[in-house]
C-alpha cells in the first residue's frame, strides 16, 4: 500500500510541470495568435493606406488633367475671341477706309463739278472759236486768196461812153425783182459751190433754216421769200454759219420734188453744219432755168 501511494505521489509530482509547460506552450500559442492577428491587421492598415495613397495620386492626376483641359478651353476660347476681335477691328477699318474714301471721291466730284461751272464759260468760248478755227481750216486754203482774187476780178464801174449790158428777168412772184449780171449765169451744169465762183452773182434771200438733222446731215428750209429748184446754188450763213451748197435733192414729206414754191418747208442735204435760224440765199440758178 505504501508502495502504491509513493507511485501515486510521484504521480502527482510529475503531472503539475506537465500542466505547467501546457499552459505556458497555450500561452505562447495565444500571444502567437495575437502577433499574428496584430502582423496581419497592421498589413490591412497598410494596403488601406496605399490604396488611399493610390486613390489620391489617381484623384490628383484626374484634377490635374481637369484642369489642363479647362486651361486648353480656355486659351482656345480666348484665342477665338482674340482672333473675332482681331477680325472685327480689321472690318471696322477697312468701312472707315471705305468711307473716307467715298468722302474724298465726293469731296473731288463735287470741286470738278464747280470748276467745271466755273470754267463753262470759258469753254464754250473755246468752243466757238475752235469751230471757227475749224471751219476756216476745212474750206480750201485758196479761199482767201480766190476771194481777193475775186475781189479783183469783180469789174469796175464801167466807163460812161461803153455801159454794161445787163439781162433783166421777168417780174416773178417774188416782192423785188432779180436783176443778175450776165456774167453770172453758169454756162454749164456745173456746180458754184465757191465764192470765187460766184462772185459776179446778186445773192437773192429765199428763207430761214428752221432744224438740222446731224445724222442725216440735212436741214429744213422754210421757203418765206422765194422758190428753190434743183440745181441751185445756196449760200448759207449766220452767226457762226458761212457756207456755199449746190443743191441736188429737194424733198417735201419725205418726197423728192424738182422744184418748191414759196411759203413751202423743204428738206435739202448740205454738206456742213447748219443751224436754226441762219438765213438762206440764193447765189446762182440750176441749168433748167
Amino acid at each position: 500500500m505504501a508502495a502504491a501511494r509513493k507511485k501515486r505521489s510521484t504521480r502527482k509530482r510529475s503531472g503539475t510541470p506537465r500542466r505547467k509547460t501546457a499552459v505556458r506552450k497555450a500561452g505562447r500559442k495565444k500571444t502567437a495568435r495575437k502577433k499574428k492577428a496584430v502582423r496581419k491587421k497592421a498589413a490591412r492598415k497598410k494596403k488601406a493606406a496605399r490604396k488611399k495613397a493610390s486613390k489620391k495620386k489617381a484623384g490628383r492626376k484626374k484634377t490635374a488633367r481637369k484642369k489642363a483641359s479647362r486651361k486648353k478651353t480656355t486659351r482656345k476660347k480666348t484665342a477665338r475671341k482674340k482672333a473675332a476681335r482681331k477680325k472685327a477691328a480689321g472690318r471696322k477699318a477697312k468701312a472707315k477706309k471705305a468711307t473716307r474714301r467715298k468722302k474724298v471721291a465726293r469731296k473731288k466730284k463735287v470741286a470738278r463739278k464747280k470748276s467745271a461751272r466755273a470754267a463753262a464759260p470759258r469753254r464754250k468760248k473755246a468752243a466757238s472759236r475752235k469751230s471757227a478755227s475749224v471751219r476756216s481750216a476745212r474750206k480750201p486754203a485758196t479761199r482767201k486768196k480766190s476771194t481777193s482774187a475775186a475781189g479783183a476780178r469783180r469789174p469796175a464801174a464801167p466807163p460812161k461812153s461803153a455801159p454794161k449790158p445787163v439781162e433783166v428777168v421777168a417780174p416773178a412772184p417774188s416782192p423785188a425783182p432779180v436783176v443778175r449780171p450776165i456774167a453770172a449765169v453758169p454756162e454749164a451744169a456745173a456746180p458754184a459751190a465757191h465764192p470765187s465762183e460766184v462772185a459776179g452773182a446778186l445773192a437773192e434771200r429765199i428763207g430761214t433754216v428752221e432744224h438740222y438733222y446731224g445724222h442725216a446731215h440735212a436741214c429744213v428750209v422754210d421757203l418765206s421769200e422765194g422758190d428753190l429748184q434743183v440745181g441751185d446754188t445756196l449760200h448759207i450763213r449766220g452767226h457762226t454759219t458761212d457756207f456755199y451748197e449746190r443743191i441736188e435733192r429737194i424733198e417735201i414729206d419725205r418726197a423728192p420734188v424738182e422744184m418748191a414754191r414759196r411759203g413751202q418747208s423743204v428738206g435739202v442735204q448740205v454738206s456742213q453744219i447748219a443751224r436754226e435760224g441762219d438765213a438762206v440765199f440764193r447765189v446762182s440758178r440750176g441749168a433748167s432755168d
